[in-house]
């Protein structure tokens, strides 16, 4: 359960304390990715390498469609809308969201990427 608090709060995969963002604030246009290099808390590199983000666009498109799918479910079965207007409101859903998505999708991708240090006591390492 950690995992997930960590992606929807966005926060250190390592530590679960650190901020993966500078502005907590998404809707901030000229700082929705900006991202420190490291945790500030435990010095996690969040940079693995050049381009790392890249794939996280993967993640936006899938959950892009997921959310417009369950959108325009919503919008034309529950609320019964005709094609148009459900389109509609399906395509102002998915702008409202997009800020949010961008930096879910991030986190999404350092979280699939990062894998845990385990620190053995009995000092085999196994």
């Amino acid at each position: 359960m950690g995992i997930l608090r960590d992606i929807f709060f966005q926060k250190c995969p390592r530590c679960h304390e650190g901020n993966l963002f500078n502005n907590p604030n998404p809707y901030n246009p000229k700082q929705i990715l900006d991202m420190p290099k490291e945790c500030s808390k435990c010095k996690q590199a969040f940079f693995l390498e050049p381009g790392f983000y890249f794939g996280a666009m993967y993640v936006s498109y899938a959950l892009s469609v997921a959310v417009g799918l369950i959108a325009f479910i919503i919008s034309s079965v529950v609320f019964n809308l005709s094609l148009n207007y459900a389109s509609i409101a399906t395509s102002v859903i998915l702008l409202l969201v997009l800020p949010y998505e961008i930096r879910l999708s991030r986190a999404i991708w350092l979280a699939i990427f990062y894998k845990e240090k385990k620190i053995f006591n009995d000092g085999q390492g196994q």
